[in-house]
């Protein structure tokens, strides 16, 4: 390689570099910066643009006539913006769901997503509620349990677990098929059918509960027609109390109908009356009688009718609380 080409390569990976990290290369500073001409920098530019060209790739050199320089842009954009990256970043501080240690780690690896001069503001907004955030009492690490859990359901082989529940004295040990994982009200779950049992509804584990597992050579099929959707599966669980399934009928007068599509998505107003509306959905009954007991001053039970004699007998025993 010759003396004079040298320097140019080192001219267009610097440029490259700075271009990938959002910065704007103004043609007169890049030429005071490599005392060179500005032409040779319109030239080194136009070979970063061939590059890209001849790469077929999704960003190309632009000219901004706002930053009055040339910055890389995307055909399709490939990165979080920085309101996409505060969004999720409230929503994972939101949620607990994982230790102080994985916490922090995923902050800073999605705070390193956004631009250079981004990341300290970013940053910035996120220090207090870093150093305010609180973990849950089981403090596990959960994030290679939950991948471990996840090529477990695609291998479709049952696993032996180890599971504590919260007042037991030591884990028992548990054989299941895995068909989900799911995230609700703090922790995540696991979705799975006992081996052994015949039931028409999955059991749910909470994963921070599960002491160790390991997968089995045992395998097991679910038929297409039959296989669990998590997304079909959230729509009727509350709590994550699944219970069997049901459907539900009742009368609504509170003051928020939006607040109870959002809750139920699995909810069609059935009809409206004056100061309310009743309700049909078709829920996991456990859950939905926590719910309905939270809501008991705005709701009256009308189907099932078993379900309605246990929706009045959590009344009573809610009153007889109150009243001791």
């Amino acid at each position: 390689m010759s003396q004079e080409k040298e320097p140019q390569i080192h001219r267009i990976l610097s440029m490259y570099e700075r271009l990938t990290n959002g910065e704007t290369l103004i043609k007169k500073e890049e030429a005071a910066r490599f005392q060179i001409s500005e032409k040779s920098i319109q030239r080194d530019i136009g070979c970063i643009r061939n590059f890209l060209e001849l790469e077929k790739s999704n960003e190309y050199v632009d000219y901004d006539h706002s930053k009055k320089g040339y910055v890389l842009e995307t055909k399709t954009p490939s990165w979080l913006r920085n309101e996409e990256i505060f969004a999720i970043l409230k929503v994972l501080i939101e949620s607990r769901a994982f230790p102080k240690g994985e916490m922090d780690s995923l902050i800073n690896k999605l705070t390193h997503l956004a631009t250079k001069g981004d990341q300290t503001i970013i940053k910035q907004m996120m220090a207090n509620e870093k150093y305010l955030y609180v973990e849950l009492v089981h403090q596990k690490e959960l994030l290679d349990v939950l991948w471990q859990l996840s090529l477990a359901i695609q291998a479709k082989k049952v696993i032996t677990m180890h599971y504590k529940r919260e007042f037991d004295e030591r884990a028992s040990e548990r054989n299941v098929k895995l068909v989900g994982i799911m995230f609700s009200e703090f922790y995540f779950y696991l979705i799975a059918y006992p081996v052994g049992k015949d039931f028409d509804y999955p059991t749910i584990y909470r994963i921070d509960r599960i002491e160790h597992f390991e997968q089995t050579s045992i395998p097991f099929k679910v038929p297409y027609d039959e296989r669990f959707q998590e997304g079909e599966f959230r729509k009727r669980v509350q709590f994550m109390y699944p219970g069997e399934l049901i459907n539900v009928k009742f009368k609504f007068t509170g003051p928020s109908q939006q607040a109870v599509m959002d809750r139920l998505p699995t909810a069609r107003v059935v009809e409206k009356i004056d100061g309310g509306v009743i309700f049909e959905a078709e829920v996991f009954g456990n859950g939905i009688k926590m719910w309905l007991l939270s809501q008991r001053e705005y709701v009256e039970i009308l189907q099932p009718l078993d379900f309605k004699v246990d929706f009045i007998d959590g009344i009573r025993r809610i009153k007889k609380l109150y009243d001791c």
